[in-house]
């Protein structure tokens, strides 16, 4: 599964917790909770550089943040992955 792909299925996975356990209430700890299900599911062995908890859960909320203040022309799941690679995290 491509990095997009995985941060897609992240999304989908949060959305169905925010909707069932949360009851629709927003998750403000969403890039915690995106963290830990994406290196549940595998992230690190695509990495170049393993992340802990910490250190991605901070990756996807800084990326979030600079993602809406660009404008945002792709998705977000995108753009992330993009700047996975750019910052040579990722294994191209």
């Amino acid at each position: 599964m491509n990095l997009p792909d995985r941060l897609t299925q992240a999304g989908q996975a949060h959305h169905h917790y925010e909707q069932t356990t949360l009851k629709g209430v927003y998750d403000a700890d969403w890039p915690t909770w995106y963290a830990q299900y994406l290196l549940e599911h595998g992230l690190n062995s695509c990495l170049a550089t393993p992340l802990t908890l910490a250190q991605l859960s901070q990756f996807l909320k800084d990326s979030y943040q600079h993602y809406q203040s660009v404008g945002g022309q792709q998705s977000w799941a995108d753009y992330t992955a993009n700047q996975l690679i750019a910052a040579g995290i990722h294994n191209d």
